[in-house]
């Protein structure tokens, strides 16, 4: 799967003036942004497959904005015969939780707990792209860049200050704190001396 077949999925999926797809564009450049400078630091990261999984990550925000949109985006993807790469739907959701945590916080729904046990994945186990993409994630905010903070305080803001708001940003900074080690420098600090207009 390439940018450009993530782009036709996405688009078929958008209706209207989504946010939803111009947000999912910043990631994918953001992340590939990382993932180049991780490469240039010799370590081994595929470039254009997070940059893939950058694009993908929201699709099921084209069913609505709340905690199922992982699931529904993963849905969306396998229908698209997008199974492998339509898993950073959900595991960006999830942050390293159990699919069962996922339930317990309305993000799946038992049946669909057990359809996915069958997969014999671990959702809670996410390669070094998927975690890209989730600081990539956290970093983008309206089309502009912000720390890790700064979005979560966003979010709770928005939709409250829920538990798993704060489980999130935690996760998120430790995650975040293992990129710095492969870059040298943090994410964000890399992204604002990029000097893209990736955002």
């Amino acid at each position: 799967m390439n940018v450009d077949r993530v782009l036709s999925v996405l688009k078929k999926h958008t209706s209207g003036s989504a946010s939803w797809y111009g947000h999912c564009v910043e990631v994918s450049a953001a992340s590939r942004n990382l993932a180049e400078l991780i490469s240039e630091q010799g370590h081994q990261v595929d470039v254009e497959q997070t940059a893939v999984l950058g694009l993908l990550h929201d699709l099921g925000r084209s069913r609505g904005h709340n905690l199922r949109h992982g699931m529904e985006g993963y849905l969306l993807a396998r229908s698209e015969g997008y199974e492998r790469e339509g898993r950073i739907c959900l595991v960006h959701l999830l942050k390293g939780r159990t699919l069962e945590r996922g339930v317990e916080l309305g993000m799946l729904t038992e049946h669909e707990l057990r359809e996915l046990k069958t997969r014999n994945q671990r959702w809670d186990r996410l390669t070094l792209e998927e975690k890209i993409v989730c600081v990539a994630d956290a970093l983008t905010s309206d089309a502009r860049l912000a720390t890790v903070e700064e979005k979560y305080a966003d979010i709770r803001r928005r939709y409250g200050a829920f538990p798993h708001h704060y489980e999130d940003e935690n996760w998120i900074q430790e995650i975040a704190a293992e990129l710095t080690e492969l870059m040298g420098r943090s994410p964000y600090e890399a992204l604002k001396d990029a000097n893209d207009d990736f955002l």
